[in-house]
């Protein structure tokens, strides 16, 4: 009977960490990477500026002709084992410790027989020197071999600071002795210096780091299938190792150290962005992808998402390097190294194929498939140094071309043979190369071009206006190229789909807990991610502003919409002049918005005639009952916030819409300058400028104009005002605004509300009584409370109208998942009730979403009103109750502005407290006053208010008929689209 294995045993497999939280793992190795591939770039590149000023190309020439033959060891010393550790599911202790001596016999081995053929290498380049350059240079093997397995130990259990690290310190002090040893005049030995004291650095710093130090070899752990593994990524490792260096030994062989130097110096420039991004992402993505081998959906989306982020990362960088490669070079190297630039641009074509190929080697070695990518190695390797050999015909210049266009030629076969000996998306995979390959194409061409006229002699200007040229044609291609767009804002969301993604357990290990998920389904998140999360969420929208506001400044989108619109008319019988004529509204957002409510009932308060109400869904606003027979709500999803295809298919759902309007009103308030979203507000004024280009009356209702408003939003209310849009303002700042933007058919209103003819006293009634005590309503804002916290400062607030003799009536403006204002009115209240001096039994908190007009009710007799949404100001005043409301956005100042009460408007933020309640009590001291000075006013305050719905057409007058509408055929549609939904009631 066979004893059990302790626990702890060194026999007991050591597996990885499991994959809970293997998203946030991913995602801080990910960001842990990048940076400390930022700082390895820095540091290589200032080597490369350095030395490069410092030694002669025939220098680098020696080093590289070694190089290229003696790193065959370095391939044979890994001898695949290091992605062994990595991949296989299950490591023991044992294991590992063989691992390490295989890798270093191996090293040791490889560094005698270097020793051994030094004579032949130098014999091979013609060249004495190299036979003891060969001899130190071999010290690499052994090295390199000793620190395999710490470098994957570290790599396994996702240690990625640690590694990075050692990595870092490393290359800083081999950079620094080589430099060193340059200024003393040691010439090439000086590259040779770098390279072994950078090998000696990182053992010194991996085993303290590591805390592991291997045993002696076990015979009995099971080893064949790490060294079967091993075998083939080595074998693979190897064919493209020759591949890649067959250039190299010819042109040293045939063209000698000088030619070569420059070549390498090319090659070298290449490989930075290559080797800092290409293997450091493989350190990240293996260890995730090898879990996620068992869930092909996520599986799927974690490699198109890698590719894509490596493929930009790595395209950009190549494509403005191509563009600029001779004022680069002449700021880096110097002069006497121009003649490596037009090598380079040669190769930058294979450097862009190299990073694409590197997302299938991710699938062949998380799928295990070495064999295949040994098969396919052998099939494709050979037809790389072919086209080299045939280049070299032609020099140096040769030599570069015939790479370029064999790794060219080798990624779409790798991809075919990816998807026949495994499920990876190699479709999708080539896609997306193809899109990169397109886009970024163009931006180089045109950063090429940009800079010919100025001359080489001055290069900062040339590399400051050739990246300038570059981002704005990647703009460009962005603009026009919705699914290249989508592949460069899936950069952004790279971390968040880490973070969020769950992996997938096999059906053996039982079901999934929440423990088990990539994201952090169970876990509090810390403080520190919290606020790392939301700067991020704030720089993607910001990023996404910027990128919608360019696209609505470039009038693209609103040309597109016009022209689908038109196509969909056409398609439409000719106009019935029979049939029954309506007005258009285009409601706001709403989704339980009481402001929002409050303006679609004034319009239909103040317009007769049938009304069509297009919403995004048909629950978003109601239709009050008395206007339910005229009134009907016609949802289209996409037309206001939906993007591409979808959008664009909505002009069909609008055209029969507008051919039977008398009007169209875009209702405006304060979502028409881009705070909210530039994609809305944009899309708001080019429907209005829609209705105009087919005849058809439009206005934009009362609304604000931020004084910083988006460009994009800006251009698409000045087209909408050229073409006959009445641009309505609501308060006199927002007008002066209009008017210096240069917008044209500007008119001066006041809010809409103001211009409603209800008001109920039911929840006066329901929360107070019949005969309610003096009282105060206050609105504690979610979108105020989102920047401080206002809980404490309305509970002071309330505290201080309490003890002024008020009864206090908590009420949420605005209830939807963007901005909850119940929660925020509750959590006052609940602060109010831990209280012990009874002022909880004086607040009442309005627990569900009033009608408007059941908000005017209340708010006619309340003593004073503290609002956080300006509506609520709105329908206070409405019944000359003072309103003490929080500015935001400039556009609660222009109302006061109008009643001449500047006073009552308060700055959000940090000690609200402080500035709110002596305004509230300086108010409540003079109330009559105040209500006195509000009723003069209010009279023009509502003839301003009507001027929104003045000069609308009648039912009378015909509609402007489409000009030259083609004639029906039997393939167009012989009906005016879908008819409107019919009302819907509900909550607002």
């Amino acid at each position: 009977m066979t004893a059990p294995i302790a626990p702890n045993s060194p026999d007991v497999p050591e597996t990885p960490r499991s994959t809970a939280g293997l998203g946030r793992t991913a995602g801080r190795g990910a960001s842990t990477t990048l940076v400390g591939q930022l700082i390895r770039i820095g540091v290589q590149l200032g080597g490369i500026v350095v030395l490069g000023r410092l030694l002669d190309p025939s220098d680098y020439g020696l080093v590289a002709s070694v190089a290229a033959i003696i790193g065959v060891g370095e391939v044979l010393r890994n001898f695949g084992l290091s992605s062994a550790a990595i991949q296989v599911r299950d490591l023991s202790r044992h294991q590992k410790d063989n691992l390490f001596w295989i890798n270093s016999l191996i090293g040791l081995a490889l560094m005698l027989l270097a020793v051994l053929i030094s004579p032949l290498i130098a014999t091979l380049y013609g060249d004495d020197r190299l036979v003891l350059l060969t001899q130190v240079l071999a010290g690499t093997f052994l090295l390199n071999g000793l620190a395999t397995q710490f470098r994957a130990d570290l790599n396994r259990n996702f240690h990625f600071v640690a590694l990075t690290g050692s990595e870092i310190g490393a290359q800083v002090g081999g950079l620094a002795v080589g430099i060193v040893m340059a200024l003393n005049g040691f010439g090439y030995w000086a590259l040779a210096g770098q390279q072994i004291s950078q090998g000696v650095l990182t053992i010194i710093l991996l085993i303290p780091i590591t805390r592991w130090f291997p045993g002696w070899y076990h015979r009995r752990a099971p080893m064949r299938h790490l060294i079967t593994f091993g075998s083939n990524l080595a074998g693979t490792q190897l064919l493209g190792y020759a591949s890649r260096n067959t250039d190299t030994i010819v042109i040293g062989a045939t063209l000698g150290a000088g030619p070569l130097g420059l070549y390498n110096r090319a090659f070298q420039l290449l490989l930075l962005p290559l080797n800092q991004i290409n293997g450091p992402s493989t350190r990240v993505a293996l260890p995730v992808l090898a879990r996620l081998q068992d869930d092909p959906p996520k599986y799927d989306r974690f490699i198109l998402l890698g590719q894509t982020i490596m493929l930009h990362a790595v395209t950009i960088v190549l494509a403005f390097s191509c563009a600029q490669a001779l004022p680069i070079i002449s700021i880096a190297l110097g002069s006497r190294w121009l003649g490596s630039a037009p090598i380079f641009q040669i190769l930058a074509i294979a450097g862009f194929f190299e990073a694409a190929a590197y997302a299938s080697y991710w699938v062949f070695l998380s799928k295990g498939a070495t064999r295949q990518n040994l098969y396919f190695a052998l099939t494709t390797r050979p037809l790389l140094v072919a086209f080299v050999l045939l280049g070299s015909l032609w020099g140096v210049y040769g030599v570069a071309a015939g790479y370029s266009l064999g790794v060219a030629l080798i990624w779409p076969i790798g991809l075919w043979w990816i998807s026949r000996a495994t499920d990876a998306p190699a479709r999708a995979m080539f896609l997306a190369g193809v899109r990169a390959i397109l886009g970024y194409g163009f931006a180089t061409g045109i950063s090429w071009v940009a800079v010919q006229w100025i001359p080489i002699d001055l290069p900062f200007a040339r590399v400051a206006l050739g990246g300038v040229a570059l981002l704005a044609a990647i703009g460009v291609v962005m603009l026009i190229w919705p699914v290249f767009r989508r592949d460069v804002r899936s950069i952004t969301q790279a971390r968040s789909f880490l973070r969020f993604a769950k992996s997938s357990k096999p059906a053996s290990e039982g079901p999934t807990t929440g423990a088990d998920r990539l994201g952090p389904a169970t876990v509090r998140t810390p403080v520190r991610a919290r606020k790392a999360g939301r700067t991020r969420l704030r720089i993607i929208r910001r990023l996404n502003r910027v990128v919608q506001g360019l696209a609505a400044a470039s009038s693209l989108p609103y040309l597109r919409d016009r022209t689908a619109l038109e196509r969909a008319i056409g398609r439409l019988r000719p106009f019935d002049l029979r049939c029954e004529h309506w007005h258009v509204l285009v409601a706001p957002p709403g989704e339980g918005n009481i402001g929002d409510q409050a303006m679609v009932e004034a319009f239909l308060e103040n317009v007769s005639g049938p009304v069509q109400v297009l919403v995004r869904r048909s629950a978003d606003v109601r239709i009050p009952p008395q206007h339910a027979r005229r009134a009907q709500l016609v949802p289209i999803p996409h037309l206001i916030y939906g993007a591409a295809r979808a959008h664009r298919q909505s002009m069909a759902l609008l055209a029969p819409v507008l051919e039977g309007a008398l009007s169209l009103t875009v209702v405006g308030a304060d979502i028409m300058d881009g705070a909210y979203s530039v994609r809305a507000s944009s899309r708001r004024a080019d429907v209005a400028s829609l209705a105009r280009s087919v005849g058809v009356d439009a206005r934009i209702l009362g609304f604000s104009w931020n004084g910083h408003a988006n460009a994009g939003v800006r251009r698409s209310l000045a087209r909408a005002g050229r073409m006959g849009t009445r641009l309505q303002l609501r308060d006199p700042i927002s007008s002066e605004r209009a008017r210096a933007d240069g917008f044209k058919n500007v008119v001066d209103v006041a809010d809409s509300v103001f211009a409603a003819q209800t008001s109920s006293g039911v929840a006066a009634t329901e929360y107070l009584g019949t005969r309610p005590q003096p009282y105060a309503v206050v609105n504690a804002s979610a979108l105020v409370g989102r920047s401080f916290d206002q809980t404490t400062e309305y509970a002071s607030i309330v505290t201080a109208l309490v003890q002024a003799g008020l009864t206090v009536v908590l009420l949420p403006h605005v209830v939807r998942h963007s901005g909850d204002d119940a929660a925020a009115c509750r959590a006052v209240f609940d602060r109010l009730a831990d209280q012990t001096d009874g002022v909880d039994s004086r607040v009442v908190l309005v627990n569900r979403l009033l009608a408007p007009a059941e908000v005017r009710g209340l708010c006619a007799g309340a003593d004073i009103v503290l609002a956080g949404r300006m509506h609520l100001a709105v329908q206070a005043m409405f019944h000359a109750v003072p309103a003490v409301a929080l500015s935001t956005q400039g556009k609660v100042a222009g109302m006061m502005r109008l009643f001449d009460t500047q006073e009552l408007c308060v700055e959000p933020g940090v000690r609200l407290a402080e500035r709110m309640i002596p305004v509230a009590l300086t108010v409540l001291g003079d109330r009559e006053r105040y209500r006195d000075h509000l009723a003069e006013r209010l009279p023009e305050i509502r003839r301003l208010a009507a001027l929104n719905f003045a000069l609308l057409p009648s039912d009378a007058v015909s509609h402007p008929p489409v000009q030259n509408p083609p004639a029906p055929s039997a393939t167009r549609l012989n009906r005016p689209g879908p008819r409107p939904t019919s009302h819907r009631q509900g909550p607002a």
